[in-house]
């Protein structure tokens, strides 16, 4: 999936041996740099500045998580096997419904907007609205009070999502329909995150989501049967490697780093690095297209801009608040 985060381990578990400040600040940094810059392998791979895109949105999903499927499904039922079986027979439902909505909604959800040409950073922007869904799923399904922090917290970042949805393109459209497409993968992962949040009070935050992964990878084991596999074979060796690193690094490595390091931090600390991923993919594809202008073209409109500011600023406002008041 994205770089976006697997659900937050409570903080009721042992707390383990204290781990050096430095060493859990640079694999942080570490962390979001390779998840910031997934956002960049999709613009490679769904959406290219020049030529035919190597892959659709369907067929990046099949080509990442393949690999994702066969590296969990061993370790879950090769290396864990009897923890992995106990939580399958406890959670069946729930695990299915997590894994269609962490596999296959939210990427496919986020490809299809990208391969629409929702650029690399304004992608990152939107799978940050992540906390505000959670707050208006507290508000609807749990009966939380929604305050007037929450609401202001929920009305300048719709309202940033609704200046970026209008921006006027070169072509004179806008990008409204792929932009609202892609604003629904924050929302299947935040509910993803809700569904979770008791089960990982019993079970491994990084067992039960490596089985969501294996669980929701396996509709797509299935679609080169249909689908055929010539767009799998014509890929390049870059692409190849584009999509092993986001197979292997972002997703089965990523997923272990972050369950890691919510072993050591406060929920609600490392809950705020989700403010890291827009402005490393932005600064990141302003350095390819330094370097590389053939194949990446920086380009964010100053509606976007704003739009941008006006929705993480809303984040912002709703995690910090419920930081203060002690909440993870």
């Amino acid at each position: 999936m994205t770089p976006s985060a697997p659900p937050l381990s409570p903080a009721s578990l042992p707390s383990p041996k204290p781990i050096p400040p430095a060493v859990l600040v640079g694999a942080t940094l570490l962390l979001f740099l390779v998840w910031s810059h997934t956002f960049l392998a999709f613009e490679v791979l769904l959406a290219p500045r020049s030529g035919p895109a190597p892959l659709d949105w369907l067929d990046l999903v099949v080509a990442r998580f393949v690999p994702v499927f066969v590296v969990c499904a061993v370790w879950c039922f090769g290396v864990k096997r009897q923890a992995s079986l106990a939580i399958v027979r406890a959670h069946p439902r729930r695990l299915v419904l997590c894994g269609l909505l962490s596999v296959a909604a939210y990427n496919g959800f986020l490809y299809y907007g990208m391969q629409q040409r929702v650029p690399g950073p304004i992608a990152s922007i939107l799978t940050t609205l992540s906390p505000l869904y959670l707050l208006v799923l507290g508000v609807l399904a749990l009966g939380e009070r929604l305050t007037w922090r929450k609401g202001l917290g929920l009305a300048l970042g719709l309202g940033g999502v609704a200046l970026i949805a209008t921006t006027k393109q070169a072509s004179g459209g806008t990008n409204f329909l792929p932009v609202v497409i892609t604003a629904l993968a924050p929302l299947s992962w935040s509910v993803h995150t809700t569904l979770t949040k008791r089960v990982t009070s019993t079970v491994s935050p990084v067992l039960w989501t490596y089985l969501a992964l294996v669980v929701g990878s396996v509709p797509f084991l299935v679609v080169p049967a249909f689908r055929g596999v010539d767009a799998f074979l014509r890929l390049t060796p870059t692409d190849v490697g584009l999509v092993l690193y986001l197979s292997i690094f972002a997703t089965v490595g990523g997923f272990a780093v972050w369950s890691w390091l919510l072993k050591y931090l406060p929920a609600s600390t490392v809950g705020l690095t989700i403010f890291l991923n827009p402005p490393l993919t932005t600064a990141g594809k302003y350095a390819l297209s330094t370097l590389l202008p053939g194949s990446f073209a920086f380009s964010i409109s100053r509606q976007e801009w704003v739009g941008g500011a006006l929705s993480l600023a809303g984040v912002a406002i709703a995690v910090l608040r419920r930081r203060a008041s002690g909440s993870a």
